[in-house]
């Protein structure tokens, strides 16, 4: 990374140079600046980071690793024909050089996630391990086993199935992929050098155009004689908004911002600089936005505005070819496919990479990220519990400045009636409120529907005192089954039980093969449910699962893969008719009509009620060659456009202001 502060001194020291040139100075002048300069760029900042992806040696033998064959890094072994259900070691070797630039400095590794043990060993030596966690980014100092020039990496993983991991065994529903399966990076820093900067972006609800950001720097080495200056700009247009100096924790209040919104995703970047001793240490950049997120017993708040959100919820690792270490075109890919189907709400059941969450920031889906805690096998064991706490530290750390992430989910379908899981939910729930009291803390029960008035012995599901609201898994017509008729009365009873708290529905759908109908009877209840959730109005949000097929160790086989066919689209991104359908139920304009009036075409619409709802702002129709915006429509709000009559053309279209299609209109 090239500091802008150097090029400013060689600027300087350069005009300074052709100068004395030119006015035919002494020699020992020139020479004495260039020694000036010299000097300079060897005691300034010099953070650098290189990848380490691309060709390494791998082999599930640690005796063969030499001989190993070549892969390709992000990698896992499980998409493999030979090693689709291999749950063991794997071995990955490469070599990397040390420049002589580098002598005093920290050298790190930082690998984006290994799954799910890795123990990093550098030029024979064990440098360190991550354990456990296999999702979340981490970094190995391997500054004492190095030396300059070349350098051997031998990194050991394991994706045994483990009662000291998390997730637990082999309960969970999705693929269990060993392999260093992200980016894998070599980074050099001076001693004094920031590990992350933690930014709260807190809008000013009141003024609407104003708001605080709340700063904490973390070094890699104590603060003791550093100093920090920083910059807040917009990130899209580099218009800077506040520069001066920084303390270790800040608040500083900001007037003319704009909040981020998933219809108009503001963001802003601060880079701060590090001088230890006087002297520029370091400087580092992050982005985050002006957005405050809350609930009521009946909606999610959003920036101050009550709304009810629409998503789904989309399986990464689902990739035939790359499994978990999807690459980014795959990823984004994905995502595309999402915000086109008007998501602007969604759940991952693990932690992912980061161009997901930076991409979700630029983009506009509002997220729930989990510990990967899944299903009631889950035992809460002290081990256990202590790890759950490992995973919100790297987590929370790590994707604090995202605004895109809304809340952290402490666990999916599990028993937390019991004992044991009780214990750890209250440990998790107040860790994470302590690492993060800006974003929801959320969790799903195995047994919500099971009714303490309809069981008068059965306790309290004291879990959901712990959680910002009620999440239900509904699957009343397929796993549960019953029909979906069955669905109204036990929402009803659910919100009976908890008055205090919106019920949001976190999972619905249909698994083919094991319930019949295929995406017919997908279509027709997702119709159906859509509709029951928006007529009740303590229900905030639903999530359908989900908008692909994906690839599971629990699923059917299906040549080298197993998976299960949840989807709207496949494995391979064909979308079914589902698709559309799902798009449709997951915009936020009900009641469209269009007519022809006095020689105009005229196009009706209403802001809906049910879910999704949420004011409109800057919307825009195209009808041929002609565009109107909608500068605001609220839930339950009417507007007719009107447009001449172009008889080339019988569509209308309406974007967000973010690009993405919401609908097309034919007559």
């Amino acid at each position: 990374m090239v500091n802008s502060f150097y090029y400013k001194i060689q600027n300087y020291y350069i005009c300074i140079l052709l100068y004395l040139i030119f006015m035919k100075t002494h020699l020992y002048f020139i020479i004495i600046l260039f020694c000036a300069f010299s000097a300079c760029h060897k005691n300034g900042s010099s953070r650098e980071m290189h990848s380490l992806n691309g060709v390494w040696t791998f082999s599930t033998d640690s005796a063969s690793l030499a001989k190993g064959r070549s892969v390709e890094v992000p990698h896992t072994w499980n998409t493999e024909k030979d090693l689709q259900e291999y749950y063991g070691e794997g071995w990955y070797c490469r070599n990397f050089e040390i420049p002589s630039s580098w002598k005093g400095k920290r050298i790190e590794i930082q690998f984006d996630a290994v799954y799910h043990d890795a123990w990093v060993y550098v030029n024979g030596q064990l440098a360190g391990e991550h354990i456990g966690s296999g999702y979340n980014r981490f970094w190995i100092d391997i500054t004492k086993w190095i030396h300059q020039g070349k350098n051997q990496l031998v990194v050991k993983v394991s994706n045994a199935f483990s009662r000291n991991n998390i997730p637990f065994t082999n309960s969970f529903d999705w693929n269990n992929d060993g392999g260093i399966i992200r980016d894998v990076h070599i980074l050099a820093t001076n001693q004094a050098a920031i590990r992350r900067v933690m930014v709260n972006g807190k809008p000013d609800l009141k003024t609407g155009k104003s708001g605080t950001a709340n700063i904490a720097i973390e070094m890699t080495e104590p603060y003791d004689n550093s100093k920090f200056e920083g910059e807040i700009k917009e990130w899209k247009t580099g218009k800077s908004i506040w520069k001066g100096e920084l303390k270790e924790k800040n608040s500083i209040f900001l007037n003319d911002i704009l909040f981020w919104h998933f219809d108009s995703p503001n963001l802003y970047s601060l880079t701060v600089d590090v001088f230890h001793n006087g002297v520029l240490s370091d400087k580092y950049t992050t982005r985050f936005g002006f957005r405050e997120i809350g609930v009521s017993p009946t909606h999610f708040i959003l920036n101050g505005e009550p709304v009810r959100l629409m998503g789904v919820e989309w399986m990464p690792g689902s990739s035939i070819k790359n499994g978990m270490a999807e690459t980014k075109d795959e990823l984004i890919q994905n995502l595309k496919l999402m915000k086109n189907a008007n998501c602007i709400y969604s759940r991952f059941h693990w932690q992912q990479d980061q161009a997901v969450y930076n991409w979700c920031d630029e983009n506009g889906i509002l997220y729930q990220e989990e510990i990967p805690c899944w299903g009631p096998a889950t035992e809460f064991t002290d081990t256990l519990i202590t790890l759950g706490k490992t995973h919100l530290d790297e987590m929370i750390k790590d994707r604090y400045n995202h605004p895109c992430i809304i809340a952290w989910g402490i666990g999916n379908e599990l028993r937390s009636a019991d004992e044991d899981v009780l214990k750890g939910l209250k440990e998790w729930n107040q860790h994470a409120r302590d690492l993060d009291s800006t974003r929801l803390i959320l969790y799903v029960s195995n047994r919500i529907n099971q009714h303490k008035k309809d069981n008068p012995g059965m306790p309290d599901d004291a879990g959901y005192t712990l959680s910002d609201a009620i999440l239900f898994n509904e699957y009343y017509s397929t796993w549960y089954g019953q029909s979906v008729s069955a669905v109204p009365a036990a929402l009803d009873k659910i919100h009976n039980d908890y008055p205090d708290k919106a019920l949001i529905i976190s999972e619905w759908g249909i698994c083919e093969p094991d319930h019949k109908g295929g995406d017919p009877r997908r279509v027709k209840e997702m119709v159906e449910q859509i509709d029951i959730y928006g007529k009740k109005p303590y229900v905030a949000g639903a999530i359908y699962f989900s908008i692909n097929d994906y690839r599971t160790h629990i699923g059917k086989e299906f040549g080298i893969q197993s998976k299960r066919v949840h989807g709207t689209y496949d494995v391979e991104m064909n979308l079914k008719p589902s698709y559309s359908v799902l798009k449709a139920i997951s915009a936020p304009i009900e009641n469209i009509q269009v007519r022809n009036n006095n020689g105009k075409k005229e196009l009706r619409l209403s802001g809906k009620t049910g879910i999704p709802s949420y004011t409109l702002h800057n919307y825009k129709v195209v009808y041929g060659n002609q565009e109107q915006i909608i500068k605001e429509l609220k839930p339950g709000e009417t507007i007719t456009l009107s447009f001449d009559i172009n008889n080339e053309d019988d569509s209308f279209s309406i974007y967000r202001p973010t690009g993405f299609e919401v609908l097309n209109i034919k007559e």
